[in-house]
């Protein structure tokens, strides 16, 4: 009888360390994650994504763009520059190398900060976001998506005296997170603020030795009217993309999947599978 105790104790450690052994090959060290905000939307769209990423044990940083949320700047002074440096400087306030996940116009920022600072980034992570070719325009790309539902006279409105694109806020919603609650529907309309156009009219400079050095990750939105899903998987196929995630979302999952979201990052950061 000993003898049997014996040996079934032993196989319960062995099984307990099998388990710890396994459980591990699953986890690793936390991640800093630096999320940005796409045109017209503001810091608050990643709450959710910040919160559960951080229930996880990862560092998130996010980036508030000039001129957008509360920041102040002039928008006639806002380039695609400034947002890069914005981000360069987020990514410089964390230890060691980062997850940068850009979000739609700021697929065109990231590129531009992994450019700049390619030994600072680890993973890119285009979240609908536009991929840039060298010496692309954001408003070339978006100009040559056939099926956006972003069209210039109605519902977006050029503002050329003060160099702004706004939006007929009836539209902004129904575009941009129709598949959202509610009461987060009404606090993007809420906090709704022109963009500047200068950084649409702004070509990135990349090369392979610097932009091609990250792996590449992409989520498709495929219910997106901002990005139609052609145009996303053209971006795709061009930009030499590691691996593609889909979500049947409209174009702010972060608003209306958040789970998703945060489960697409933690396995693209190796945290879970």
């Amino acid at each position: 009888m000993k003898m049997k105790v014996k040996q079934l104790l032993g196989i319960l450690v062995l099984s307990l360390g099998m388990f710890s052994c396994k459980k591990s090959s699953f986890s690793a060290a936390p991640q800093t994650f630096v999320l940005v905000h796409g045109a017209w939307q503001a810091p608050f769209v990643w709450d959710s994504v910040k919160a559960q990423l951080s229930r996880a044990g990862q560092n998130v940083i996010v980036v508030q763009l000039p001129g957008h949320g509360t920041d102040t700047t002039n928008p006639g002074t806002i380039t695609m520059d400034s947002y890069r440096d914005r981000i360069v400087s987020a990514v410089n306030s964390a230890n060691g190398k980062v997850i940068l996940v850009g979000h739609s116009l700021s697929g065109f920022a990231i590129s531009s900060v992994e450019e700049t600072i390619p030994d600072r980034i680890a993973k890119l992570v285009f979240l609908a976001g536009y991929i840039p070719s060298a010496g692309q325009v954001p408003l070339s790309l978006a100009m040559s998506d056939k099926q956006t539902h972003v069209i210039p006279g109605n519902p977006l409105i050029v503002d050329s005296v003060h160099g702004l694109l706004d939006f007929n806020r009836d539209s902004v919603a129904p575009i941009f997170c129709p598949d959202a609650p509610d009461v987060l529907k009404a606090k993007v309309v809420a906090g709704f603020r022109p963009d500047p156009v200068i950084p649409f009219t702004n070509p990135v400079a990349i090369t392979s030795a610097n932009f091609g050095r990250a792996d590449k990750y992409y989520i498709r939105t495929l219910q997106d009217e901002v990005i139609g899903i052609d145009l996303q998987n053209r971006m795709i196929q061009t930009a030499g993309v590691t691996k593609v995630y889909s979500l049947n979302t409209s174009h702010s999952p972060f608003l209306s999947k958040p789970d998703s979201v945060t489960s697409i990052l933690l396995t693209i950061a190796g945290v879970q599978r």
